[in-house]
């Protein structure tokens, strides 16, 4: 992978004007270090909000350090027979080029370091990176009898998957809430049906369906998985619509209690749905566009989440002094369709919700990498989250005349 500006860099002809060809702006680097016996080292890298001067501190002359709390202490008012060197880091006499791209956000900038971490340092770019795979909430449907529970594997074991979450303790919380609502089992242990089984808690609360002890056949637990999976898939709305419908049902009929009862059980569903976050969802609908602020002036970077999956950046220009025979959504459009270009369509279709038959299956789909999941959470639930993300309710639909408010939004904003 390479970077857009590079410059050659030799110690003995170094110069003043040589720091002037770098600009004081954010920017994510590469020092590419000269060869070791005939063996090319990965590069040095990393990101800066002032290029010039994170370069001149790693490049530049080291000077002596006389005045280091270490000196101090060891000369103990005394002159020191001779000045310590820095120990900051500088790589002076190992560099050979200098590569860097310019960049407009810190999104954007993360997301470079990570293409070129992996890109250069294939075996330890997560260490590297502190990335950590995200939350989700995970269910098993190659178990007899499936449950939803937090985990930070994602594996293709045609199971379905929700999130991303801020945290562990954001998803137990939801599944706790939302669960309360439906009556498929939490328990953990591999169920092996058996009349003589003495149950749970919450099968005595009649919080669960009981297949422990064979409460109900693999038929209507299946049926009630489906309904867990379409309040996921629906983000909470087919229950509230089957309670709605309930809810004016009883009233038609003058039915008033149950009406009143429909009505507090809407209220709390809809209390659990508000726990859950934005960005949660299922990992084969996760479609958004992410807008970030450009490098230059006027300029918008896009980045398209599709199924989980990361793609761009792409850049987009807003400055109307340039004549352009094309419209602005046509523009949008393009870029768009860039992001998206090299994301293969087989494979990535949503899985079906489960039937009432038992031992259904759904297709195996496809699973975004758990880094770009990381990287996107990371992002979306920062305290000092820059820039504007909007959900898709497919990959297709695409609110034109939103993006450009926002486009225009970020650039005022970047402005001002």
């Amino acid at each position: 992978m390479e970077l857009q500006a590079s410059a050659p860099f030799d110690p003995q002809t170094e110069d003043e004007s040589f720091w002037d060809t770098f600009p004081r702006r954010p920017a994510v680097f590469a020092l590419c270090l000269k060869d070791v016996s005939g063996v090319q080292p990965p590069p040095y890298l990393s990101r800066t909000t002032d290029l010039r001067r994170r370069l001149s501190r790693l490049l530049a002359t080291p000077h002596p350090n006389t005045t280091s709390p270490q000196n101090l202490v060891a000369g103990a008012g005394k002159s020191l027979s001779r000045p310590l060197r820095s120990r900051l880091l500088n790589l002076r006499e190992l560099v050979s080029t200098v590569a860097y791209e310019l960049v407009g956000s810190n999104f954007e900038a993360r997301w470079l370091l990570y293409k070129l971490n992996r890109s250069y340092y294939p075996e330890v770019y997560r260490e590297r990176l502190r990335l950590r795979p995200p939350t989700l909430l995970k269910i098993n449907l190659k178990n007899r009898f499936p449950r939803c529970y937090p985990t930070r594997k994602l594996t293709s074991d045609g199971s379905l998957y929700y999130g991303p979450f801020a945290s562990r303790v954001a998803a137990e919380r939801f599944a706790a809430e939302f669960l309360d609502l439906f009556m498929i089992r939490r328990c953990v242990e591999d169920l092996n049906p058996d009349p003589a089984h003495p149950g749970c808690i919450y099968s005595q609360m009649r919080m669960c369906l009981a297949p422990c002890y064979r409460g109900c056949t693999d038929e209507e637990y299946q049926q009630e998985l489906g309904r867990v999976i379409a309040f996921m898939d629906s983000e909470g709305q087919s229950l509230i619509r089957s309670l709605e419908a309930e809810r004016m049902q009883a009233s038609e009929t003058l039915e008033f209690e149950t009406a009143a009862k429909m009505h507090r059980k809407l209220d709390k569903v809809q209390e659990v749905v508000r726990l859950k976050p934005g960005l949660a969802r299922n990992l084969a609908d996760l479609n958004a566009v992410i807008l970030q602020r450009g490098a230059e002036p006027k300029t918008v970077v896009f980045f398209r989440v599709v199924a989980g999956e990361l793609c761009g950046p792409a850049t987009l220009s807003l400055d109307e002094r340039v004549a352009s025979p094309v419209s602005l959504d046509q523009q949008i459009h393009d870029v768009l369709d860039t992001l998206v270009a090299g994301y293969a369509e087989t494979g990535s279709a949503p899985a079906p919700a489960p039937r009432a038959e038992a031992g259904f299956r759904p297709a195996t789909i496809r699973l975004p990498p758990w880094e770009h999941l990381s990287i996107l959470a990371r992002w979306y639930y920062s305290s000092f989250r820059e820039g504007e993300i909007l959900m898709l309710s497919s990959r297709r639909d695409i609110p034109h005349a939103r993006i450009i408010r926002l486009c225009r939004k970020i650039i005022t904003t970047a402005e001002g």
